[in-house]
């Protein structure tokens, strides 16, 4: 009969809110027309929004069943509880099994229809706004599913250390000028940091790009300052390139964007 005090305090909790519900995880394989893709799903339990995570460099992120990952250490990726603390779900995808890279070829119409499918999926599992967010390399993917998908089926894009120059290898052509920025019709938010020195994503290019969404009814330029020092290359991700000691106040300030608060 002692433990009854407890749970009645439990319960009290619960009811009043103190005691928030165990996030939900899932991991699935989602189809697409070049083969198909693992994802795992995070969330709480009544997401506000969903986000589509596109992670940079090759895109292999290693998603194993119980939902951990071998390559997490991509800015988007290793921020993940972070979101879903927010209220925000998240869909992370792996690269295609049956590529491998995917180095320019994320503004190809095949994976366009990757990223259709997985806006399909995230749909499946929250009737709410999904946003497509990429970093790095993953803004290719996430403004060329934002140019093709211009039906309703997304809420926006939030693009965060933008792709806007090659870089000096073969595997570093695309940049988020190959999509079609001019029909992305849903609100647009553009994320540097003030000192990320890479070559590919210079931060004075942000205005460019913001140009380039004409047809965006909203879009903004945020810029970030601070961190800790540089642990990585320029372009990788503990560098002000992955906003490296500013990774709260970086997903603090795109969930206030995302949801108008």
């Amino acid at each position: 009969m002692r433990c009854l005090p407890v749970a009645l305090g439990l319960v009290v909790a619960m009811l009043a809110g103190q005691i928030k519900a165990a996030p939900i995880q899932k991991v699935a394989d989602v189809p697409f027309s070049g083969g198909s893709q693992t994802v795992l799903y995070l969330a709480p339990a009544a997401p506000k929004a969903i986000a589509i995570l596109f992670t940079g460099g090759a895109g292999r992120l290693k998603i194993e069943a119980d939902g951990s990952i071998g390559v997490g250490g991509n800015f988007l990726v290793r921020t993940r509880a972070m979101w879903v603390e927010r209220g925000i779900g998240v869909v992370i995808p792996d690269m295609p099994s049956s590529y491998s890279t995917l180095f320019n070829r994320r503004d190809t119409s095949e994976y366009a229809d990757a990223v259709a499918r997985l806006v399909a999926f995230a749909k499946s599992q929250a009737d709410v706004p999904v946003w497509l967010i990429g970093n790095s390399q993953g803004t290719n993917a996430a403004s060329n599913g934002g140019g093709r998908l211009t039906k309703g089926e997304i809420a926006g894009v939030v693009l965060t250390s933008t792709i806007t120059r090659p870089g000096g290898k073969p595997q570093f052509l695309e940049t988020v000028f190959d999509n079609r920025l001019s029909a992305i019709n849903v609100p647009v938010l553009i994320v540097s940091h003030r000192a990320d020195t890479c070559v590919q994503t210079p931060p004075a290019d942000d205005d460019k790009v913001k140009a380039a969404v004409s047809a965006a009814p909203r879009s903004e330029v945020i810029m970030m300052d601070g961190g800790l020092p540089a642990k990585s290359d320029p372009c990788e991700a503990s560098s002000a390139h992955g906003f490296y000691g500013v990774e709260s106040e970086t997903v603090q300030r795109i969930v206030e964007w995302m949801t108008g608060r």
